[in-house]
């Protein structure tokens, strides 16, 4: 089968170099350097596994900046924040125009996150086309893994043909739900807004078990082991970030306000969020002239990406108050002052904040702080390796007060 990709983000080129495996997919793109790259062998993110499946299905592929008369599109572009909270649907618009242009008797399906209502909006307006509404549910760092084996598919259309055709390209083990647009489109809300419900609850918890001498990990494990409620997503740190966790809160809360109803939990998983960076501000007890080191820069391991990073907010807050920030990652790229390695950032540092867990910055040895004017580490995530022996290394940890990190969840 032919297919056209609108986007080559991470859902769109994660969702190419699944399909390639054996379908012809064209890849669109306004960006033309980005394009350019793809042509010439590259892959503009870092997402596991990408560039090899990339590369082994060259000759399905196609990268271009025009829009080919395919008989289906999957559009994949980004609906980013408007200042008000309120999803920017420009992109997704000028997609449609454009495919609409392309083939008027196309069909559509819509990846990007979308507001409730807008699959059925295009679908009046554009009544030649049709569409169905299938949100991704991709983990940055293994959305490539989340495609070919995803928790469950989920597909909002009026159309039966159209799902079942959908069903037989997208084709899993996993759980399918066939279910009207709208329906779909709220899925995807509730579902990431969920997560950092409870990403903002167990911080909520962390930051009580530090004034009563309670270990949050072992909150963490004693309730995660309820099946009612599991361990995922119940690990205490500085926040979450990303570029869909706090987009996603904004769009569903400007959605609900407009319709005359407050989301009263949503919203205060995104205070309980903002007010975790302070948490960690008061950790640091910033003075003017001192010298924090910070050890990753994007918002999770396994990607580059830097959205909404819980690590710049922070840089930004010392900065702003006079502190000299040093930065390492071994991925993301900031305008920061990064240096090549950990190390180097550490250097005459008063105080060093672990704010992505990396496998690598899990592991550094406790000496490698020696270079520190006091070898001082927050740990931001709870996750170093040696914070049971930290071996002449001031150690503090989220919600644990001096605990040491028996039976965490890692």
């Amino acid at each position: 089968m032919e297919l056209t990709i609108i986007g080559t983000g991470y859902v769109g080129l994660v969702t190419a170099a699944h399909l390639a495996g054996h379908h012809d997919v064209t890849c669109v793109d306004l960006d033309e350097e980005r394009i350019k790259q793809l042509n010439e062998g590259g892959t503009p993110i870092k997402e596991a596994g990408l560039s090899e499946a990339l590369a082994g299905n060259t000759e399905r592929l196609l990268y271009t900046t025009d829009y080919p008369a395919s008989p289906l599109y999957i559009i994949a572009v980004g609906t980013p924040e408007r200042p008000d909270g309120s999803c920017d649907l420009s992109y997704v618009d000028a997609a449609i125009v454009s495919i609409f242009k392309a083939n008027p008797r196309a069909k559509v399906v819509i990846k990007s996150t979308v507001p409730p209502g807008t699959t059925e909006h295009f679908a009046q307006v554009y009544p030649s086309l049709t569409f169905a509404m299938v949100p991704e549910f991709l983990r940055e760092g293994t959305a490539l893994q989340d495609t070919r084996e995803p928790s469950r598919l989920i597909i909002g259309t009026t159309s039966e043909a159209f799902a079942r055709e959908l069903e037989q390209l997208l084709g899993t083990d996993a759980p399918v739900l066939v279910t009207d647009p709208a329906t779909a489109e709220l899925t995807k809300y509730a579902a990431n807004s969920f997560l950092a419900v409870k990403i903002s609850f167990i911080n909520e918890i962390a930051r009580l078990a530090e004034k009563i001498g309670a270990d949050v990990n072992g909150v963490a494990r004693g309730i995660g082991l309820d099946p009612r409620i599991g361990p995922d997503f119940l690990k205490a740190g500085a926040g979450y970030g990303g570029s869909c966790f706090p987009k996603d809160i904004a769009a569903l809360s400007s959605l609900a306000a407009r319709h005359g109803e407050a989301l009263h939990v949503v919203e205060g998983a995104a205070r309980t969020n903002a007010e975790q960076l302070d948490h960690l501000v008061r950790k640091i007890a910033p003075v003017t002239g001192m010298h924090v080191a910070l050890l990753g820069l994007a918002f999770k391991p396994g990607t580059d990406d830097t959205r909404d990073a819980p690590a710049l907010r922070l840089a930004e807050r010392l900065m702003d108050a006079g502190i000299v920030v040093t930065a390492y990652d071994p991925a993301a790229t900031t305008s920061l002052d990064q240096k090549e390695t950990a190390r180097e950032a550490l250097q005459n540092a008063d105080v060093a904040v672990l704010m992505t867990d990396w496998d690598e910055l899990k592991k550094l040895a406790p000496e490698t702080f020696s270079v520190m004017r006091t070898p001082r580490l927050i740990d931001g995530r709870n996750c170093w390796r040696f914070a049971d022996r930290p071996d002449g290394v001031h150690y503090e940890a989220i919600g644990r007060a001096g605990k040491l990190p028996s039976n965490n969840l890692t």
